[in-house]
C-alpha cells in the first residue's frame, strides 16, 4: 500500500521547475551585483563630479590670479608714469620756464627710466621744448602739432595713450599725451619704452606649452615671450577668446574662456582688462596640459571604484552560492521523495539557528526537513 500526502506532488513539481533549476542562481547573483554596483557607481560618479569641478575651479583660480597680477602690474606701470607727468604738465607754460621744465624733465628721466623723450607743446600745439635721452635737446622749434591726433585727443580726454610702434623693428614704444588742467598749460608728449611690459609678461608661469601675452584694443600683439611674434605685429583679434574679451568691456574681474591658440590647439584662457590703457592680458594653457593633473587624479580615483566593484561581484557570488546551495539540496531531495523514497530525510545546515521539524498528519510523521544550526 502506498502512503500519499495530499498536495505533496504539486509542491515537489514547483521546486523542480526551470526557474529554480537554471535561472535562480543567475537571478540572485545579478540582482545582488546590480544593487551593490549601482550604489558604488552612483557614489563614485558623484564623487568624481565633485572632484572634477573642484580641480577645474582650482585651475581657473590659478590662471585668473596670474593674469590679474600681470594686469595690475602693467596698470601700475602706466599710472606711475601719469602721476609723474602730472607734476610737470600743470605748470603754466611760458618761455621763461624753460629752465624749470628742463629740471623737471631730468627728474623724470631719473625716476622713470621707461620715458625716453619729452615734448612740450603750448596751448596752440607748437613745439617749445624737446628733451631726449638719445638725441640733442631742441628748444623753440615751433613745429606744428595742432592737427596731430595725439594733441587733439589729449585736449579732449586729458590723458591719451597712442598706438604701439617699433623703433628699428626691435623695441616697442608708445606716446602718452597729457594735457594740463589749465588751457594755457599746453600738452606734454612722453615717449615710453614698453620693454618693462615684456619683462612682466615673460615672468608669468604659463607652464610648458602655455603662453602669456598682451594685446591692444584692436587685438594686435604687444607683448609675448616669443619676440618674433611681436615684431611681426601678429594680429590676435580673430581668436575666439580675444573676440570675447574685446566685447566684454565691463568685466571688472578676470574672466575665463575656452578657445584656440594661434596653433589651433584647444586652450583654457584667462583674461583681464588693463586700465587705463584699454589693453587685454591673457594667460593660456592647452586643455591637455591644464587638465593633465586632473585626469591623472580621476584615473587614480577609479581604482578604488573598480576594487569595490570586484569585491561586490565576489561577495555576491559567495552569498548567492550560500543561498542557492540549500535550495539545490532541497530540490535534489524533492526529486528523491517524488520518486517514492518517502523515508528520505532532508538535512540542511544553514548555521542560522533555525530548525524546522516534521509535520504530524493522520497519526504518522511525514518526512521531515531539518535545518541544523
Amino acid at each position: 500500500m502506498t502512503f500519499r500526502v495530499p498536495g505533496l506532488r504539486a509542491k515537489l513539481q514547483s521546486l523542480t521547475s526551470p526557474i529554480y533549476r537554471g535561472g535562480l542562481f543567475r537571478k540572485y547573483i545579478t540582482l545582488f551585483v546590480i544593487t551593490i554596483c549601482v550604489a558604488l557607481i552612483l557614489n563614485g560618479v558623484f564623487g568624481i563630479w565633485l572632484f572634477y569641478n573642484e580641480q577645474r575651479q582650482s585651475i581657473i583660480r590659478i590662471q585668473s590670479s596670474q593674469v590679474q597680477s600681470a594686469a595690475e602690474k602693467i596698470a601700475q606701470f602706466a599710472n606711475g608714469i601719469e602721476v609723474e607727468l602730472d607734476w610737470t604738465i600743470n605748470l603754466p607754460w611760458s618761455p621763461d620756464m624753460l629752465d624749470d621744465l628742463r629740471f623737471d624733465a631730468q627728474r623724470l628721466f631719473r625716476q622713470v627710466p621707461a620715458i625716453t623723450e619729452l615734448i612740450q607743446l603750448d596751448s596752440t600745439g607748437r613745439e617749445q621744448l624737446r628733451l631726449s635721452r638719445t638725441a640733442m635737446d631742441t628748444v623753440g622749434s615751433q613745429k606744428d602739432f595742432s592737427d596731430d591726433p595725439l594733441f587733439i585727443a589729449a585736449l579732449t580726454d586729458k590723458v591719451h595713450y597712442g598706438p604701439v610702434y617699433y623703433r628699428e623693428e626691435s623695441e616697442p614704444f608708445m606716446i602718452l599725451a597729457m594735457a594740463g588742467r589749465r588751457r594755457d598749460a599746453g600738452v606734454l608728449l612722453a615717449e615710453i619704452n614698453l620693454k618693462p611690459i615684456w619683462n612682466i609678461v615673460s615672468q608669468l608661469d604659463a607652464r610648458q606649452h602655455g603662453q602669456a601675452y598682451v594685446v591692444d584694443a584692436q587685438g594686435r600683439l604687444i607683448a609675448h615671450r616669443d619676440i618674433s611674434l611681436v615684431l611681426r605685429k601678429t594680429d590676435f583679434s580673430h581668436l575666439a577668446q580675444v573676440k570675447l574679451a574685446r566685447g566684454d568691456a565691463y568685466a571688472a574681474m578676470p574672466q575665463v574662456a575656452e578657445g584656440e591658440d594661434i596653433q589651433s590647439r584647444p586652450v583654457l584662457a584667462a583674461y583681464a582688462r588693463i586700465e587705463p590703457l584699454r589693453w587685454l592680458a591673457f594667460v593660456e594653457l592647452p586643455k591637455s596640459e591644464a587638465y593633465a593633473p586632473l585626469y591623472r587624479s580621476l584615473f587614480l580615483s577609479l581604482i578604488p571604484l573598480a576594487a569595490g566593484f570586484l569585491v561586490a561581484v565576489i561577495s555576491g557570488l559567495l552569498l548567492t552560492l550560500r543561498m542557492i546551495d540549500p535550495i539545490e539540496k532541497l530540490r535534489a531531495s524533492a526529486i528523491r521523495i517524488g520518486g517514492g523514497d518517502l523515508n528520505h530525510r532532508i538535512s540542511i545546515k544553514t548555521r542560522d539557528g533555525i530548525v524546522g521539524r516534521g509535520v504530524q498528519q493522520h497519526g504518522r510523521t511525514t518526512p521531515g526537513i531539518v535545518f541544523n544550526a
